[in-house]
């Protein structure tokens, strides 16, 4: 079996994974919580608990574990090389790796190896998902972050022609601020709360508000999906996209704003199949299990 491994800014998720069959296991999954704001070995002990009781339900070998964890991060050599936004700020110029193998009394064959979340993504939806026969791709995942995965036969790119700087859509100005912005759960509450004067406090409360008949609600929705076409058309069509799958929490929210952002797109020639994870997090793991391949592993761009 192979870990694959899911950190967020507030929680750690670990499942098995069949190599052979490519399929992940529900009995052999753990989701916990974590203080990203906590010292440095709460959260590592947070984050061994959550693997070893994974590794206690494992009836084979372990072949190795992939870690997807957001940056900025040096994905090669496992390393809190840089600061976070505002999360494991205690970790900063920490080896992970080297830490996490040790707790674990891990030997030095077994691989561990770590992956932009928003980059494993992608992958596991090429692997085993909505992009699995398309050449060009885009993953995207909308939740607390903006994150985006620019794909070409299976594999992330991070740089070339229509690819943004680190293959990566966060950073990129857009109207008062930058994508993240305008992109993530901080932005529908900022908005709710411009037009109601109602504080929420995730997307999920926002899509409840609609069961009271809260007009505000799919103005919201209305908006933050004429922004994302205006935002994403000009890099769908540079990059020659053929189609995109959209995953993260606000993903949950489909019905409120899928139909459109594709009118918003098909308005602005952008003609391309938009598809919801069917995968969700489970595209993360899977993808970070991707990870411990030798031969793909290799191919990665860092």
């Amino acid at each position: 079996m192979i870990l694959g491994v899911d950190i967020g800014g507030n929680y750690i998720t670990v499942a098995g994974i069949d190599p052979k069959t490519n399929k992940l296991s529900e009995t052999n999954l753990v989701s916990i919580t974590v203080d990203n704001k906590a010292s440095a070995d709460d959260i590592l002990e947070r984050w061994i608990f959550a693997l070893q009781k994974v590794i206690d339900t494992l009836e084979t070998s372990m072949e190795g574990i992939g870690i997807a964890i957001p940056g900025p991060f040096d994905y090669h050599n496992g390393i809190f090389a840089f600061k976070m936004q505002q999360k494991y700020d205690a970790l900063f110029c920490l080896n992970i790796k080297e830490l996490l193998k040790k707790k674990l009394q891990l030997s030095d064959d077994i691989p561990m190896r770590f992956y932009n979340d928003a980059a494993c993504f992608g992958i596991g939806e090429v692997w085993r998902g909505k992009l699995k026969s398309i050449r060009r791709g885009l993953g995207i995942t909308l939740g607390a972050g903006f994150g985006a995965s620019f794909l070409f036969h299976g594999l992330p790119i991070l740089s070339g022609d229509g690819i943004p700087k680190d293959g990566e859509l966060y950073h990129i100005p857009y109207k008062d601020g930058i994508a993240d912005d305008y992109f993530s759960t901080r932005w529908f509450t900022k908005r709710y709360k411009e037009i109601t004067n109602t504080t929420i406090n995730n997307v999920k409360e926002l899509t409840e508000a609609s069961l009271q008949n809260d007009v505000a609600v799919q103005q919201v929705f209305d908006e933050f999906s004429e922004n994302l076409a205006e935002f994403l058309s000009p890099w769908l069509k540079s990059y020659d996209a053929e189609a995109i799958v959209i995953g993260g929490s606000i993903a949950k929210a489909w019905p409120f704003f899928a139909a459109t952002l594709e009118k918003r797109l098909n308005e602005q020639k952008c003609f391309i199949k938009i598809h919801k994870s069917e995968l969700q997090e489970k595209a993360i793991l899977l993808g970070s299990a991707r990870l411990v391949n030798d031969t793909f592993y290799k191919g990665l761009p860092f």
